[in-house]
């Protein structure tokens, strides 16, 4: 079950942490960490920013805020915290990871161009189911077939938790996006290379393959979540 954790829960907890962040060139990404103060990455040239920003009183609400050096030029109404932030190459786009309940789509990708959505977590209320979702990907209520030929146990009934969240850039319009997969039988990890296309993004390849556990990302996740302890 997916729950949401409130942006107050993070705050009582982020005195107790540092904060970390780390940046890559070739992906031009930012690991926000754990910190509310830092709920906020810029690209290499600081040309522009993604930020969270809490809505003052209402501590399960907050905005998703991209700006340029002159002005903030998108908004769009969320909750939870950042996990990461990734640039394409010439900043053309950027993807955020958007830890929005203790599994679940995190995935936002944006053009920083206009501002507008081109995929967005499939359980925001507020915009059109097409956005949520990335064209010709398996439907959620199966597994793709790479899954069941490693794990023939393994269907859609039986995730304990799933996530989807960005990896990093291959190129100006192909992003690495990973759908992970908790089964009682192991995880499992899709990588999937998709394509920024007019009006959204599209599937181009999978693989799938075998983990011993979850991920950085996933461990990160769960850091602040009240329903695992490690």
């Amino acid at each position: 079950m997916n729950a949401r954790i409130p942006v107050a829960f993070c705050l009582l907890f982020a005195a107790t942490f540092n904060t970390w962040k780390t940046k890559a060139k070739d992906n031009n990404v930012t690991n926000i960490g754990f910190s509310l103060a830092q709920q906020k990455g810029c690209s290499s040239d600081g040309a522009y920013c993604v930020e969270l920003v809490p809505t003052h009183g209402y501590p399960d609400e907050a905005t998703l805020r991209v700006s340029d050096k002159r002005r903030t030029f998108a908004e769009f109404g969320t909750f939870g915290y950042l996990l990461d932030v990734i640039f394409s190459p010439k900043s053309r786009y950027v993807a955020v990871n958007n830890r929005r309940a203790n599994a679940g789509d995190y995935l936002w990708v944006i053009s920083l161009k206009d501002g507008s959505p081109i995929k967005i977590p499939d359980d925001v209320e507020w915009a059109k189911r097409e956005l949520g979702k990335i064209a010709g990907d398996h439907s959620p209520s199966e597994v793709m077939p790479e899954v069941r030929r490693l794990c023939s146990d393994c269907t859609a009934d039986g995730v304990q938790h799933g996530f989807l969240f960005a990896h990093g850039w291959n190129s100006p319009n192909e992003l690495t996006v990973i759908e992970e997969l908790q089964f009682r039988e192991g995880w499992i990890a899709v990588k999937k290379r998709c394509r920024v296309v007019a009006g959204g993004i599209t599937l181009v390849a999978h693989t799938a393959e075998k983990e011993d556990g979850p991920s950085e990302l996933v461990r990160r996740a769960w850091t602040w979540s009240p329903f695992h302890s490690k």
